[in-house]
């Protein structure tokens, strides 16, 4: 196992992603539905607007009644209801006649036109709220003008979202407008996650010789529950055999769909989460040939087999690796499609790399109208700031070396 070749980055994905699928749909309410993709297609159950209605206040028309209206040639028309939006007209537009009718409000038999209260002698109407006998019309009108016709938006029947949509708030906003309470959604996975090493100390606390602030932590799992993944926290494990144990058996007491750590998979003497998941699961594998996150591992844990994924301890090496491997993982459980979105940039820089497939932070400029990347503070795997400057992950693809200023390369947007 020490000997194991470097897998490529699509091999070790294709290796991963193979071992996951989405768990069977849930029935959830709208209210709890945001960021949840739908697993099913879904059909309006109505028209919308269910009702010709009105696009403004004013009064609802014959069109032809206005002939050829204007302010000097008002045409005037009887009034003959009042009709509020929520209720249903109880008349009929004859000719000659008109309703008042607000905003949204169903508009009655006969009518096919309104005209804008702005345009009539009963323009105030904040101060004027008893309904006319009378009003004069100053504009002439076409069929169907100020009418909202039934089924304009959406008919019945049509396919409105399809499986795979990934749900917003103005999407869930338009479903409750369908009148539509629940839908179906594959379960948010759930990940178990925590950081090991006797070096890591929360935030708030003092600081001892030799320590550091755990940054994996928070930001790993932040990252996650962007990526659309409910989060368990599980804390720091003490560089020991048994407390990396017990965290891993407390993530499957809690039933999680996977468990990721963060620092202990690599060769150090204290590094005891390769270990313990060996000797308690099994490893896919444990290396990637890429920079930063080159000891990657993926195995399984305990009897019921729940993935497992340890990430390197660097902050970079765990961004990234998250970034290029968890994200995938957590799209497909969720049942959303997943394509990695490439752009490309021009180096306003030469670049290094060792060889491996590298993932450098840059920092992207506009210039002349192409984008112009240029390195991001150190390139260290545990320099965090370069990830706070940088809005890009630049790719040196595997064997090669440098790219000269002025080439092209391919950018992942972060």
């Amino acid at each position: 196992m020490e000997n194991q070749t470097l897998l490529s980055v699509t091999e070790a994905k294709q290796r991963i992603l193979s071992q996951f699928e989405p768990k069977n749909p849930i029935r959830i309410e709208l209210r709890d539905a945001l960021g949840c993709v739908l697993a099913t297609d879904i059909n309006a159950p109505m028209d919308s607007p269910p009702f010709d209605n009105s696009s403004m206040d004013g009064f609802a028309v014959k069109a032809q009644d206005c002939g050829h209206a204007d302010p000097n040639h008002p045409v005037h028309l009887a009034v003959v209801a009042d009709i509020p939006a929520g209720q249903k007209p109880q008349v009929k537009i004859e000719r000659g006649q008109a309703a008042r009718i607000m905003t949204g409000a169903q508009l009655p038999a006969g009518a096919d036109a309104v005209i804008p209260v702005e345009l009539t002698s009963v323009s105030d109407r904040y101060n004027r709220t008893e309904l006319p006998e009378s009003v004069e019309i100053y504009q002439t009108a076409q069929p169907g003008q100020n009418v909202r016709p039934a089924g304009q938006d959406i008919r019945q029947g049509q396919v409105v979202l399809k499986s795979g949509h990934l749900l917003k708030p103005h999407d869930l906003g338009f479903l409750a407008g369908m009148g539509i309470t629940h839908i179906y959604s594959f379960p948010k996975p759930t990940i178990a996650l925590f950081s090991s090493g006797d070096e890591l100390v929360s935030p708030g606390q003092t600081l001892g010789d030799g320590q550091v602030y755990d940054i994996n932590s928070l930001s790993i799992s932040l990252l996650l529950q962007s990526f659309g993944a409910n989060v368990l926290e599980l804390g720091v494990a003490a560089d020991t055999y048994s407390a990396v144990q017990a965290l891993l058996q407390k993530a499957v007491e809690l039933h999680a769909d996977m468990i990721v750590s963060t620092a202990g998979v690599s060769l150090g003497v204290y590094d005891f989460v390769k270990q313990v998941v060996t000797e308690n699961g099994s490893l896919n594998f444990w290396k990637v040939n890429m920079r930063p996150g080159k000891p990657l591992t993926f195995g399984s844990f305990g009897n019921q087999n729940i993935p497992f994924i340890g990430l390197p301890g660097n902050p970079v090496s765990a961004y990234v690796s998250s970034r290029i491997f968890i994200r995938p993982i957590i799209y497909k459980l969720l049942g959303r499609a997943f394509t990695e979105t490439l752009g490309e940039a021009v180096l306003g820089e030469e670049v290094h790399s060792d060889g491996r497939e590298s993932y450098l932070r840059v920092e992207l400029v506009e210039k002349d109208g192409l984008p112009y990347a240029k390195l991001a503070q150190h390139q260290g795997s545990g320099n965090m700031y370069s990830l706070v400057c940088a809005n890009a992950l630049l790719i040196i693809p595997a064997g090669v070396k440098s790219l000269a200023k002025g080439s092209r390369a391919k950018i992942i947007s972060i």
